[in-house]
């Protein structure tokens, strides 16, 4: 049936261009000239099936970002990375001067060395005294002092272990070492410069693989999703959950991304619901910092009637477009628009399968006009430049 009503269609435009061609080429010379015939171009109303999209502004972060700071404070003596290149977990990126803390940790395994034998000893005395009280060889007082010194030398033992691990650590953090796999930016400190444990930022370094895109919904959007998926958690593998990218130069990222966080409130101050897709990005292609626009699937619409933008006019609130009826003659029909998809504008009200809408000339077809008519067809304005202002 769609096929039939696009076919009469085309029929018809052939023969409103055949019938304006004989009323203006074969009249009679001393004919009274009637109004001349206004050149439109013009297609039938387009008919298939339509899902409809939204576009929100977000920009590409990395998913995992890490402020690479100094644990411990000392001259950095070096620096093992190309800026911005790509490094590893656990490659060395910078070193601290090491010697202090080398010092500290040859000084507590001194401390740790004297104290064991210090309780290796305490030891041995509570082992000698053991038979003499149970012989009353010796007081109960003596062998009371010679277990709590065994104990206390014991816990200085203990302390000392831990002096060692912290003066360790100091001398393992001198080492600094990149935490993820990513891409590293630019060092923000360089070799002979003093850095302070906590405060120093050396350099910032990202996992770009998967990327991150925050982007912000209107709550009228919010509620029309709620109304058609509901206010539960979907699927991971739900296709409302699967979104497109697009970059500022209009390139369509090729592989397809997930929604895969939503905000715990609207934010109040902009009426807005934040939302994070992830993309995978296997080359690296998407960079921290990119702006790009989200494009959420929205809901399909069967036989629906779409026209090319440009035939669509806008005017104090209401829209129109220009048909163009059986005498082959320019008419006003309202509409009432629904959704933008691409070039096309979807109409919920004042068309039909099989109209003829006018597509360039618009400007001056009024009603009534004489229409010379030269049928496009989708991919003709695909390839056309847009008509200019004045038609």
């Amino acid at each position: 049936m769609r096929g039939e009503l696009r076919l009469h269609a085309i029929h018809r435009l052939l023969a409103l261009s055949l019938f304006t061609l004989l009323a203006t080429g074969c009249g009679s010379d001393n004919a009274p000239a009637g109004p001349r015939a206004l050149p439109v171009k013009a297609m039938p109303v387009i008919q298939r099936e339509a899902v409809t999209y939204k576009e929100y502004v977000g920009q590409v972060q990395g998913s995992r970002e890490v402020e690479i700071r100094a644990r411990v404070s000392g001259i950095l003596t070096g620096k093992y990375f190309q800026d911005g290149s790509l490094v590893t977990e656990g490659q060395r990126l910078f070193s601290i001067d090491p010697r202090e803390y080398r010092a500290q940790v040859s000084a507590a395994q001194a401390q740790l060395a004297s104290a064991q034998a210090a309780a290796t000893r305490a030891k041995l005395d509570v082992s000698r005294y053991t038979p003499l009280v149970a012989e009353n060889a010796i007081s109960r007082q003596v062998f009371d002092n010679a277990v709590a010194a065994a104990q206390q030398t014991q816990a200085q033992v203990e302390a000392l272990k831990a002096s060692l691990d912290a003066a360790s650590l100091g001398l393992e953090y001198a080492e600094v070492t990149s935490p993820l796999t990513g891409r590293i930016g630019a060092a923000d400190v360089f070799e002979g410069g003093l850095v302070t444990a906590g405060q120093t930022l050396l350099a910032t370094v990202s996992s770009d693989n998967p990327v991150w895109v925050y982007f912000s919904v209107s709550e009228r959007d919010l509620l029309d999703f709620q109304r058609r998926y509901g206010t539960g958690d979907l699927p991971a593998d739900s296709p409302a959950r699967k979104v497109r990218l697009t970059l500022t130069d209009d390139s369509v990222y090729p592989i397809e991304g997930t929604i895969d966080f939503g905000d715990r409130a609207l934010d109040a101050r902009t009426s807005t619901y934040r939302l994070r897709a992830d993309f995978p990005n296997p080359d690296n292609a998407l960079k921290p910092g990119l702006f790009a626009r989200i494009r959420v699937t929205g809901e399909s619409i069967p036989d629906a009637l779409m026209v090319p933008e440009r035939a669509v006019i806008q005017q104090l609130g209401s829209y129109f477009v220009i048909v163009v009826d059986a005498e082959g003659k320019a008419a006003q029909r309202p509409v009432k628009p629904g959704p933008r998809l691409g070039t096309l504008w979807v109409i919920e009200k004042g068309l039909a399968p099989g109209d003829v809408v006018v597509v360039e000339g618009i400007q001056k077809a009024r009603p009534g006009t004489p229409l010379q008519v030269t049928p496009v067809t989708e991919a003709d304005l695909s390839l056309a430049p847009a008509p200019a202002a004045g038609g």
